[in-house]
């Protein structure tokens, strides 16, 4: 893992997934979620309708090869830079059409001590994409920003940083990226309960454990 801001932000790049078969996984997530989930006049700051409902899937609970090598991928690198302990994760897919992008927004509270990130499926055209981050703790009024690869994955501490995507301007393919979450067990189930502090009594979690491979 290479480090972009000391024990905050990481990325490295991942070549043995193919992309254009996960591009295609993803589309086909995008058509078995429309089947469930109602349509959207106004996606706002999310940009897209996969990003929309993000909290209502894992986009691992999807049978793929290319999915199962992501999984992998993350477990035998996220432990080099992970607090000790158990975790659990959810990912989704960002599907970005054209003139579209997500908005400044942030995860979890610092408290929580969690993690998210995103990778990178299909990012590269005419015209370049990138992602901002804003960690006002760490580095003050600057933006850091990271270029968008194919194939590249960046991981980062949910405390301080607010992001978001530069504005798609490439025709034809959506702009795909699979983000995540990863979250402490503590945190997901804080005195015995199957729900943290900030989510409904209601709620079933979809997250699934995250191996880690030393």
């Amino acid at each position: 893992m290479n480090i972009v801001i000391p024990d905050y932000l990481w990325l490295t790049q991942w070549d043995n997934i193919d992309n254009d078969a996960l591009y295609n996984t993803c589309i086909n997530v995008e058509t078995e979620l429309a089947k469930v989930f109602p349509p959207l006049q106004d996606t706002s700051v999310y940009g897209c309708f996969t990003s929309v409902y993000h909290d209502a899937y894992n986009l691992f609970s999807f049978p793929c090869p290319q999915l199962s090598e992501l999984y992998m991928n993350m477990a035998k690198s996220f432990g080099q830079i992970l607090r000790p302990g158990k975790y659990y994760i959810r990912c989704w897919v960002n599907l970005f059409d054209k003139g579209k992008n997500i908005d400044w927004h942030s995860h979890w509270d610092a408290k929580y001590k969690t993690y998210h990130g995103f990778y990178c499926v299909n990012t590269e055209g005419e015209h370049e994409s990138y992602t901002d981050y804003a960690v006002p703790a760490l580095i003050g009024d600057q933006i850091c920003r990271i270029k968008s690869k194919d194939g590249l994955c960046v991981i980062g501490k949910s405390e301080y940083d607010q992001h978001k995507s530069s504005e798609w301007l490439n025709d034809g393919k959506y702009r795909v990226t699979i983000a995540f979450d990863i979250i402490p067990l503590e945190a997901l189930r804080p005195e015995e309960r199957f729900t943290h502090i900030d989510i409904s009594k209601d709620f079933l979690h979809n997250f699934i454990p995250l191996l880690i491979i030393k």
